[in-house]
Formats: C-alpha cells, sequence, structure tokens
C-alpha cells in the first residue's frame, strides 16, 4: 500500500510503499472522539525531491482514501 508524503523541505507531494511504522501505540481517541493512529511513519528510502529520510507523525499524512476531489 502507498501512502501520500509531502517533503518537508519542498513542500512537494509523493507517494511510496517504501515506510516503516515506528513508536506505534496504536489507535486512540482525541478529547473530542476522534479516532487517529498514534505511531511514526519513516521513509525507507531518501526523498526523491531532497534526498532526506524523512519521518511523520501518522496523523501528518494526506489520506489515500479520501473522497476523489482531493485527490490530484
Amino acid at each position: 500500500m502507498k501512502f501520500v508524503f509531502v517533503c518537508p523541505e519542498q513542500g512537494k507531494i509523493f507517494e511510496t510503499d517504501r515506510f516503516s511504522l515506528t513508536d506505534n501505540r496504536g489507535v486512540r481517541e482525541d478529547d473530542e472522539g476522534n479516532r487517529f493512529l498514534d505511531a511514526r511513519v519513516r521513509l525507507a528510502e531518501p526523498c526523491p525531491f531532497c534526498g532526506k529520510i524523512h519521518d511523520y507523525a501518522a496523523r501528518e499524512l494526506v489520506c489515500p482514501f479520501g473522497p476523489e476531489e482531493q485527490k490530484s
């Protein structure tokens, strides 16, 4: 499965399936009742735009299953 990432250095969007979950604390709920994955997502290979290995909070990622009009 590919996830959608944004390069924090250049602001460009890319997809990859080359990542791993770290610090996975499972699904949690915030004060408003919204569920989220409490984990980090780390690239397994360098970013195609800046060449760095990025690490993201899972909540920061763009949802690849959102409405079609959000995808481009």
